[in-house]
């Protein structure tokens, strides 16, 4: 059976549930609703909802068929009287859950091995916490580990997903050496050498000094800079995404729930970087640039701080995509803020739209939605508004800085504004003496006096000299230096300088 498409609206006193099924067998079409429960049958259609407020019973519904559009449009009475249903918008969280309570994430592998991938215990959430990441109910319990191994994915709940899988397939979306074995603490240390040995000086020298390649990114106009909280609405291709995904509940505690966020940011931040380089026109490489710059799917790390999180993004921005600057990073920053002040909705956007690149990318990235991003789908359509607007007022207090990138940035920028500066000079002489010469061929120097003319071009001669031999050297003590002055002051002697024309 299909689940069809739909969406809800309300007034004070109505609730109408449009249904969208073209194909629908009108004659055999059901429809049964009391309390909570909703409940729709039209071969080859079938939905079953869980209301967040009470309608009354069948007896008091109206109903319209559009044959043009194949709409159903119901609508029933509210039992209570102006009471407002919270989250009619979030679709898989008012699909009917499935009563199994455990979870086996099913990836199907072409030309691989059958995969026997480990069991999870869905969980369920019971909605407490007091810190700033947990919703205002309070988290009780945690997740149940059923094997004593590695754990990564969602809240970190899987373990041995990966082994059935060739190494080459792995190593396509995963940096992570060996993920169902190596042991969750050294992914950090591991990562962070990593990020040494590629990080290219010369790559991020080049695109500092080259500020019109950059520039155009820097001004872009996102998506999130223009959009109001009341435009936001899913589109069809992401309905059609929400309405197939299972409605589970997670047993996360405190620690989880801020885990999770710290993941959410890490996540978002890449997602911000593809929108920002590619102006909103997602290419062949999107799916690659979201995955390598996500420590989250590329290493399976979790974060301990929202400084942790964003030191390391910005890390991975400056070590692997095509535009590697500090400035675009910092605007990076700016941007997940601005998404995450547009509110729950928006971020469920941001990530259906991660999962149609990764599905539809060549590497098997299929795989990280599995692992992570369907369940953020899920959880997040369950999440309480406090807590994006938590994480909002608590990333406005981050303030990166080059020094704690450990990547010697601030030594490489003076380098090479250095070696601008010294070229700039040069290139200014350069041009100074080729005038100079010009003019003397050009006849033009019967113009000038003759000891003027000796004098000049001496004079851009030493300077050109002087300044090639201070580019050479830079542990010139006092002593050379006021020899290299003396020197150069002799060649101004008077004898070299003709009394000019007789």
């Amino acid at each position: 059976m299909l689940t069809p498409r739909f969406g809800i609206t309300q007034t004070d006193e109505v609730v109408t549930i449009i249904i969208h099924a073209p194909y629908a067998n009108i004659k055999d079409a059901e429809m049964y609703a009391d309390g909570i429960d909703f409940l729709f049958y039209s071969t080859p259609y079938f939905l079953k909802l869980q209301l967040p407020g009470k309608i009354k019973d069948n007896d008091s519904f109206a109903g319209t068929y559009d044959c043009d559009k194949g709409d159903f449009t119901l609508s029933f009475s509210k039992v209570n009287k102006g009471e407002h249903f919270e989250n009619l918008e979030m679709i898989t969280s008012l699909l009917a859950p499935k009563k199994k309570s455990t979870i086996i994430p099913n990836i199907e592998v072409i030309g691989n091995p059958s995969v026997a991938l480990a069991d999870m215990s869905e969980n369920s959430v019971d909605n407490s916490g007091n810190n700033c990441f947990s919703p205002q109910d309070n988290f009780v319990g945690s997740g149940t580990n059923l094997i004593n191994s590695p754990k990564y994915g969602f809240a970190n709940k899987i373990s041995g997903a990966l082994a059935a899988f060739e190494d080459v397939w792995i190593k396509e979306i995963i940096d992570l050496p060996t993920p169902d074995v190596t042991p969750e603490v050294e992914r950090k240390s591991l990562r962070e050498q990593r990020e040494l040995n590629d990080f290219s000086e010369e790559h991020y020298m080049a695109d500092l000094m080259e500020s019109d390649v950059i520039k155009p990114c820097l001004i872009y106009q996102a998506e999130w800079d223009t959009l109001q909280k009341d435009q936001i609405a899913f589109n069809k291709a992401e309905i059609d995404l929400l309405k197939e995904l299972p409605n589970k509940e997670y047993l996360l505690n405190v620690e989880d729930v801020e885990k999770l966020c710290f993941n959410l940011v890490d996540i978002l931040y890449a997602n911000c970087y593809n929108h920002r380089t590619t102006f909103g026109e997602n290419n062949s490489e999107s799916g690659w640039t979201i995955n390598k710059l996500s420590s989250t799917l590329c290493w399976f790390q979790n974060f301990t701080s929202l400084d942790e999180v964003i030191t390391a993004c910005i890390r991975r921005a400056l070590c692997y995509p095509l535009h590697r600057n500090w400035e675009l990073s910092i605007k990076l920053l700016e941007d997940v803020k601005k998404v995450l002040s547009l509110g729950r909705k928006y971020v469920i956007k941001r990530f259906c739209e991660i999962h149609s690149l990764f599905n539809n990318s060549f590497e098997p990235r299929y795989i990280l939605n599995q692992l992570y991003i369907k369940d953020f789908l899920i959880w997040l359509q369950t999440l309480s508004d406090s807590v994006i607007e938590s994480l909002y007022s608590a990333l406005s207090n981050v303030h990166p800085n080059k020094e704690n990138m450990e990547l010697e940035l601030v030594e490489l920028e003076m380098a090479a504004y250095s070696v601008q500066e010294d070229f700039v000079i040069e290139n200014a002489i350069h041009k100074m003496t080729n005038n100079i010469e010009a003019l003397s061929m050009n006849g033009d120097k019967q113009k000038m006096p003759k000891n003027v003319y000796h004098v000049n071009q001496k004079f851009f001669k030493c300077l050109l000299s002087s300044s090639s031999s201070s580019t050479d050297s830079s542990d010139t003590d006092s002593d050379s230096n006021t020899s290299s002055s003396s020197s150069s002051s002799s060649s101004f002697d008077s004898d070299d300088i003709d009394d000019g024309p007789k």
